[in-house]
């Protein structure tokens, strides 16, 4: 997710992914959780993700251009470790006159070593593109300030695409178990699972056309519990049978007994998205 402000950030942001969601349904489910209405806006985004042979992707840097209503804008990302059910990204953002990389300001950032030759020898080119509409709810709850974003649409990548269903809260102010707490309560009220493909990595995905259920088995509680997002996430089928391998995986027998016949029905279980976030916060 985006928002104006200096370079430098840090991003902190709890994703949830959708299925069969519209604006209306999610600002219903902001109305029940909330009990007042806040009216949304939206837009339609259209980036321009770069890298050269994967280095980018590999170093956890995403680079991107974004038009907006004939405005443009160049995003730099820096994936940091993942703390509970939050990614955390370090985060640039700069106005610019057309939707081109603007290798000055790249030079000027403070990027991995794999990144740098890259940027000095101008190396990068287009890896894929996405288009998406995008609403978003400013939300203000307990002296916390959440930009709230419902993105709609598809990652493209030749004639291969993913399509995008996902709500972002990200924390702009206040204090960060309010956001895990409006999450969870959202999430109740939604067909939903914490989602944990960011939109770089469903790209990176299609250009090699690997299927995240092909990756090695987890071996750790919290990995597993990243595998039951990506076998819940349209980009893997879904699959159902992987995502109760992940479950029974992890060992908690009342969770196995509340969502297991669901998600084998291909379902999205009321509470799952709730339980997987708690999951992930408690690690």
């Amino acid at each position: 997710m985006n928002r104006s402000s200096t370079p430098d950030t840090i991003e902190l942001e709890l994703k949830l992914g959708l299925r069969d969601c519209d604006p209306l349904r999610v600002s219903d489910a902001l109305y029940a959780v909330l009990g007042r209405t806040i009216p949304g806006h939206k837009d339609l985004l259209q980036n321009v993700y770069f890298d050269h042979e994967g280095i980018l992707h590999r170093a956890g840097v995403a680079i991107r251009t974004r038009s907006v209503n004939g405005s443009h804008e160049m995003t730099v990302k820096i994936r940091e470790p993942d703390e509970g059910g939050l990614s955390q990204r370090r985060e640039w953002n700069f106005e610019i006159e057309a939707p081109r990389l603007d290798y000055a300001h790249l030079e000027g950032l403070d990027l991995p070593a794999s990144v740098v030759p890259l940027i000095r020898e101008r190396s990068l080119g287009v890896a894929f593109q996405n288009a998406f509409v995008r609403t978003d709810w400013y939300v203000t709850q307990n002296n916390c300030d959440v930009m709230m974003s419902l993105d709609l649409g598809s990652v493209q990548v030749d004639d291969r695409e993913s399509q995008v269903s996902e709500l972002e809260l990200e924390l702009l102010s206040g204090d960060i178990e309010q956001l895990i707490s409006l999450g969870c309560e959202l999430s109740e009220h939604l067909p939903a699972f914490m989602g944990v493909i960011s939109k770089a990595e469903r790209g990176e995905r299609l250009i090699h056309n690997a299927d995240p259920m092909a990756e090695p088995l987890p071996k750790t509680r919290e990995n597993w519990l990243h595998w039951l997002s990506r076998a819940l996430d349209p980009l893997s089928g879904p699959a159902p049978k992987e995502a109760i391998r992940a479950l029974e995986a992890m060992g908690d027998q009342h969770a196995i007994s509340l969502y297991r016949n669901g998600i084998q029905r291909g379902e999205l279980p009321k509470g799952l998205a709730r339980w997987m976030i708690e999951q992930s916060w408690s690690q």
